[in-house]
C-alpha cells in the first residue's frame, strides 16, 4: 500500500514494503526528483539499509561462536512496515524482530523510519530501540535515486556533485565484488565538485568519507537540484548501475561500510558498528532539500 504526505511545497510517496521512497514531486509543477525505478538499470528507488550496509563475506557473519546469513542491505527492504500516519505532513512506518528476521539476526529490536516535511525539505530519521536483554549490533543507511539529468535539454555529464564542507576527503576503495579492501587513498575533487560521468561507476559504488556531510547534485546549465544533509552518518555512497548510461545518480549515507575482503566480519568488533545497549534508543536523520 502507498501512503502520501504533502504541504505546500512537495508531495511525498512511500510504500510500506521496505518504506520505501516512491515519488518525491514539487507541488508547483509536479516536477519527480526521485527515480522511478527500471528493469534496464535498476528497479529500486530508495531503500533503507538495516542492520548492515552492502554486503557481508560470502553473505556471512559471525556472533558469539555462530555464523549468520544476511542479505545484501540487511531485513528491511523487502518488508512490509506498519505505517501510522501522524499528520499531513509526517508519516512513520515501524517494524519489529520476528520468527523470519531471527534466523539471521539474532537480536530483539524495535526499527522505524518516520518520514517528514517541512517547506521544501524531506527529513528521513530512523530510531532503533534494544528490546532485548544484551546489547545489540547494526548499521543504518539510505539508498535514493535521484534522475539526472534533472531538465530537459541536459546531459548526465553537465551534472556534479558539490561537497563544499569536505576535508581530507577519502575512497573507501572495494574490491570487484564490493567487499572493502581497507585502502582509503586521498580523493581528489575539481576544487568541491565532483564531476559527474558515467565512467564514474565501472565496478560499483564510489565511496567516500570525510565529505562533509553535505551533497548537492547540481548543474550550472538548471535550476533544479537536490541538496542531502546527512550530519551523523560517516560514508558517502555514490552509484548507479555500473558500466550503463542509467539516468539516474543514488546518493547513499551510510554509518558503516560493507564487510572486508579477507573473510567474515564479527558483529561485536566490526568497525563503525552501532552497539546499542539493552533497553536504549539510536536515531540518525538524513534530510533532502528540494529546489
Amino acid at each position: 500500500m502507498l501512503y502520501t504526505i504533502e504541504n505546500e511545497c512537495l508531495k511525498v510517496t512511500v510504500d510500506e514494503v521496505g518504506a520505501q521512497l516512491m515519488s518525491i514531486q514539487t507541488k508547483k509543477d509536479t516536477h519527480e526528483y526521485l527515480w522511478q525505478g527500471d528493469k534496464k538499470y535498476w528497479t529500486g528507488r530508495a531503500y533503507n539499509l538495516f542492520p548492515i550496509i552492502g554486503r557481508m563475506y560470502k553473505g556471512q557473519y559471525d556472533y558469539r561462536g555462530k555464523t549468520y546469513d544476511m542479505p545484501v542491505h540487511g531485513l528491511i527492504r523487502k518488508e512490509k512496515l506498519t505505517a501510522k500516519l501522524i499528520d499531513r505532513q509526517s508519516i512513520s512506518f515501524s517494524y519489529t524482530d520476528n520468527a523470519k528476521t531471527l534466523p539471521h539476526y539474532p537480536f530483539k529490536f524495535k526499527y522505524k523510519v518516520i518520514f517528514s516535511l517541512q517547506d521544501n525539505r524531506l527529513s528521513v530519521k530512523t530510531q532503533v530501540v534494544n528490546t532485548d536483554d544484551k546489547p545489540i549490533h547494526f548499521g543504518v543507511g539510505g539508498h535514493p535515486g535521484f534522475f539526472v539529468p534533472m531538465e530537459k535539454n541536459l546531459a548526465f555529464e553537465d551534472y556534479y556533485i558539490r561537497f563544499e564542507n569536505a576535508e581530507n576527503l577519502r575512497q573507501c576503495v572495494m574490491t570487484d565484488d564490493v567487499l572493502f579492501t581497507g585502502m582509503l587513498p586521498i580523493y581528489e575533487l575539481d576544487g568541491d565538485k565532483l564531476p559527474l560521468s558515467h565512467s564514474l561507476f565501472p565496478v560499483d559504488a564510489l565511496v567516500l568519507l570525510n565529505s562533509g556531510g553535505k551533497a548537492t547534485v547540481q548543474s550550472d546549465k538548471g535550476n533544479r537540484k537536490v541538496t542531502m544533509y546527512y550530519p551523523d552518518m560517516k560514508y558517502m555512497g555514490i552509484w548507479h548501475k555500473p558500466n550503463s548510461d542509467a539516468p539516474y545518480i543514488c546518493l547513499e549515507p551510510w554509518s558503516m561500510l560493507p564487510a572486508g575482503f579477507e573473510g567474515r566480519d564479527n558483529f561485536e568488533t566490526k568497525p563503525d558498528m552501532t552497539h546499542l545497549p539493552a533497553g536504549e534508543r539510536y536515531e540518525n536523520t538524513w534530510t533532502l532539500e528540494i529546489e
